[in-house]
């Protein structure tokens, strides 16, 4: 607030009289109810200069008093009146004091002729945010980063239940968008909402409950992965009974078969599915669904296709078909489901994807001494994310940029992956620059292995009989009930969407989840557990605030724990380089207590009414 004086209580009257020096005038004043203390703002408008408006500002806990200042200007006393009546504000010393009376008749002493109605003050309006407008799951990401700077671990993390069942998950493999679009990110650097998700999961606790009535209806969910388990999530609380049919030996799809256990750890991957079971739900694993009609017949009122993109896409050069050229996807699953891959020392990875830099993070982990990535543009174009990216090459992975592979040569047993040397050209589809070749740059390098990394597609069995997309095979689903070509029959997740993101499937799967409910019979509400977390009321605008945290050192203390807020992100405690090779361990060890407080506090809240 412009031009504002900030006293205690004893220094209100000096301030005061002040003013009154300087021939201020009282025009009025505000009180506002911070939950256990009060603020009373008195405003003062001068009147032998153009300045603008002066504030005192006093702030007293509900068992204080506050004095009045009546006494200084007697037209006080109906506003102090007006803050004892609304708000139970203990004020002594008012010049008029009515005690809570207001005018009375001679005939009925008691009664209140001019009392006014009772005022409860309106929160302050939230503004829809960036953050929070790029998460596809709808999460509440200003208040439950909030939380967590007030030390409110377990309200931080049932306000991420609120919008999305998996944060330990997410927590850990989300590319976070948000981050992308937080408003730090182009001044100072974003707030770390992702890992922030991960500390509420990992130190606090939420308890899972069905409010529902059953309905009696079935649903069948093909598929374990996290569009699977997500629509199963909510399909069970809204009472319907689900089973899910894995065609792979353990639940969890492409969160346990396509990301390695050192970025998702199996033991937070069981818990959240585990979770899920307890809700009824049942995971039929082994079991891979051939008809559709079959299970209609069996007595499913509904089914919902997330079958995931598990085929990989072939490099299309000579000679891939040699048995020491392998699929990303399934070298991944292999390792996944614990069966032995022999790579050799010298690894080649093609492509430029987090499915590449988990292939040659887990080649190395493997005992590869050697790995490399062959990507046909530059760092700058690569999808993977680039936190990724910067661990693998901590690691030991190297990255060949402007180069992609030209043929397979295979000789005794040996094979050697002969490339070509790489220009970028005009954008293409993917508004990204083409990648041309350039003319007799090949160059030959022996390996033991190439893993080819360069895509998925989703394989939707023929039987099935729903309608195909004309450029690839993935699944027609409306865009807004998710519905198939069949009564009945929804899908969501990568078999729609193609390869996509966790938070995209998690969010799709939530609005495919409604739409089912809806056919069912419902009416459509996702079951949302309401919390009840107070807002805090802000006065600054947001450039205030901004301006407030890069300037000022804030501290607080909640509990045993005492922190100052950081200007800058907190850098993720991470697993020393030389214990991450001999194993699977997870690499981020997550925030401490004291960052996460203070990353909390770090965010900039544009969320307030400003």
């Amino acid at each position: 607030m412009e031009n504002e004086i900030l006293v205690e209580n004893a220094g209100l009257i000096p301030a005061v009289e002040k003013l009154l020096e300087e021939k201020a005038r009282l025009s009025t004043a505000s009180c506002i109810d911070l939950g256990d203390k009060f603020e009373i703002i008195y405003h003062f408008e001068p009147q032998e200069s153009p300045e603008p408006l002066t504030h005192i500002r006093v702030t007293i806990a509900k068992e204080d008093t506050l004095p009045s200042i009546s006494n200084i200007y007697l037209c006080a006393a109906l506003i102090e009146n007006e803050i004892q009546e609304l708000f139970n504000v203990q004020i002594s010393g008012i010049a008029l004091d009515f005690q809570k009376r207001f005018l009375r008749s001679k005939e009925s002493p008691e009664a209140e002729l001019l009392k006014p109605a009772l005022y409860a003050p309106k929160p302050p309006a939230r503004l829809p945010v960036r953050c929070g407008e790029a998460c596809p799951a709808g999460i509440d990401i200003p208040r439950y980063v909030r939380l967590i700077g007030e030390g409110k671990f377990a309200e931080s993390l049932a306000t991420i239940k609120q919008s999305m069942p998996f944060p330990g998950i997410l927590g850990r493999v989300c590319f976070a968008p948000c981050e992308d679009n937080c408003r730090q990110a182009k001044q100072d650097e974003p707030i770390a909402i992702r890992t922030l998700k991960r500390f509420a999961y990992d130190h606090a606790t939420y308890g899972e409950k069905i409010t529902a009535k059953q309905t009696g209806k079935r649903v069948a969910i093909i598929g374990s992965g996290p569009a699977g388990l997500t629509a199963a999530y909510y399909l069970a609380k809204m009472g319907h009974g689900v089973t899910i049919f894995e065609a792979l030996p353990e639940a969890g799809g492409m969160l346990r078969a396509g990301i390695p256990s050192y970025r998702l750890p199996r033991k937070i991957l069981d818990d959240e599915i585990e979770m899920v079971k307890n809700l009824g739900v049942e995971i039929k694993t082994n079991t891979k669904v051939e008809s559709l009609d079959t299970l209609f017949k069996d007595g499913y009122q509904a089914i919902l296709v997330a079958t995931g993109a598990h085929q990989g896409i072939n490099l299309g050069v000579e000679g891939e078909d040699h048995p020491k050229v392998m699929e990303c996807i399934d070298f991944l699953r292999d390792v996944a489901f614990g069966k032995t891959v022999k790579l050799g020392d010298r690894v080649m990875v093609v492509g430029g994807g987090n499915a590449a830099i988990d292939s040659a993070r887990t080649a190395l982990r493997l005992g590869s001494k050697d790995v490399t990535i062959l990507y046909r543009r530059t760092r700058a174009e690569m999808p993977a994310d680039s936190e990724e990216v910067e661990e693998a090459i901590k690691e030991g992975v190297k990255i060949e940029f402007l180069a992609a592979p030209k043929k397979v040569f295979s000789k005794n047993g040996a094979i050697a992956l002969e490339n070509i040397r790489m220009k970028l050209g005009a954008p293409d589809a993917s508004r990204r620059p083409r990648p041309e070749p350039i003319e007799g740059s090949e160059f030959k390098v022996d390996v033991d292995s190439v893993i080819a990394a360069i895509g998925q597609a989703p394989k939707v069995p023929e039987q099935f009989n729903i309608e195909i997309g004309r450029f690839g095979n993935v699944i027609v689903a409306e865009g807004d009930t998710f519905a198939t070509s069949k009564e009945g029959i929804f899908a969501a997740g990568d078999a729609v969407t193609g390869p996509a993101s966790v938070v995209e499937a998690v969010g799709a799967a939530k609005k495919a989840a409604i739409s089912i409910d809806k056919h069912l019979g419902g009416k459509g509400i996702l079951p949302v557990e309401e919390i009840k977390v107070k807002d805090p009321t802000s006065r600054h605008t947001f450039l205030e605030r901004w301006q407030e945290k890069r300037e000022v050192e804030i501290s607080i203390v909640d509990g045993s724990v005492s922190v100052s807020v950081e200007k800058k992100r907190p850098e993720m405690p991470s697993l020393p380089l030389e214990e991450r090779l001999g194993g699977f361990d997870e690499v981020e060890l997550g925030l401490t207590q004291e960052m996460a407080i203070a990353e909390g506090q770090r965010c900039w809240r544009c969320d307030l009414e400003e």
